[in-house]
């Protein structure tokens, strides 16, 4: 069964107004954002460039486009920047000669309902099914929600959809014949306001992707960001590793079963009753859309000492 509805997480302003209280009291475990968050330095760095928001952004994507090639190890024509995944996720379904797509559920709803609004016929399957032949996969590696590790098909064509890979494997990747792989910028680095995400695909597919976005690919600020930031991405990626393994013990010790996760948020489920995370204003990512999932929860990590406490007192409660 297809959902009806296309949750998504995040919402703080609205779980404000729903909890009548401030934002900055809201521990948003919701999204799968990096627990560090922004750099330290972002906000100087911000105020030093401030010039560049009177700037339109740079038609190819530059700096950022060469810097991020380099960095990933295939050509600048290999490379297109977007406003997030979320930009080549709504028109892909157009822009690509596809008919059908399979897709693993339960899953991140947003490309069944992309491919539906196109009039791609969408065929689901789940985990240990065999996959529906079909004109094009939808992979998403790590899984979302699950957090498990995936790898594309040989001889299938699709999206790898690798938003929450660790940088050291989408470096190994390169381009990959007949898919079209599409990686956030914005979770690692906890910039999600600046939207900030790519594609790498062969010259053909990233054209015909071109012409179905806007010609100002990201904001002008994200673009010259990049370079800085891609400098921090091995060391972020080893913090989701311990902290990662900290919520894992967390929960187990609680008796919480956990789905096994390589990506910045776990698929975990209470010994008994759910606890009562808005009492303690805490977001999470529930999903009333899946049958599948009920009864399952998926959590974000906390960053300081005091959010992990707040965290253990509610699934302690």
């Amino acid at each position: 069964m297809l959902p009806h509805t296309f949750p998504h997480g995040g919402g703080i302003q609205a779980a404000a107004q729903a909890w009548h209280c401030d934002v900055s009291d809201i521990l948003d475990l919701s999204t799968g954002l990096h627990p560090n968050g922004a750099p330290d330095w972002l906000g100087e760095w911000l105020q030093n460039h401030a010039n560049l928001v009177t700037q339109y952004p740079d038609v190819s994507g530059e700096p950022a486009r060469s810097c991020l090639a380099a960095y990933l190890g295939v050509d600048s024509d290999n490379v297109l920047m977007t406003a997030g995944t979320q930009a080549v996720i709504e028109v892909v379904f157009q822009a690509m000669p596809w008919q059908s797509m399979a897709i693993e559920v339960p899953c991140y709803n947003e490309p069944i309902r992309c491919a539906t609004r196109a009039g791609c016929a969408v065929h689901v399957f789940e985990k240990g099914m065999q996959q529906p032949h079909t004109d094009m996969l939808w992979q998403t590696s790590p899984h979302n929600p699950t957090g498990e590790a995936k790898i594309f098909p040989e001889n299938r064509q699709g999206v790898l959809d690798e938003s929450y890979m660790p940088f050291e494997e989408r470096q190994r990747l390169g381009v990959l014949d007949g898919v079209i792989r599409l990686g956030s910028l914005t979770k690692t680095f906890c910039i999600p306001g600046l939207r900030l995400g790519y594609v790498v695909a062969d010259t053909t597919t990233i054209n015909q992707l071109h012409t179905w976005l806007s010609p100002w690919p990201a904001p002008t600020l994200a673009l010259h960001l990049l370079p800085k930031l891609l400098a921090e991405a091995k060391q972020r990626d080893e913090v989701i590793v311990q902290v990662r393994q900290r919520l894992n013990t967390l929960l187990e010790k609680h008796g919480w079963q956990v789905q096994p996760s390589q990506a910045s948020f776990v698929l975990a489920q209470p010994p008994q009753h759910m606890p009562d995370f808005a009492k303690h204003h805490i977001l999470v990512r529930l999903f009333p859309e899946w049958q599948q999932l009920q009864g399952w929860v998926r959590l974000g990590f906390p960053n300081t000492a005091q959010d992990w406490q707040r965290l253990e007192e509610a699934i302690s409660s």
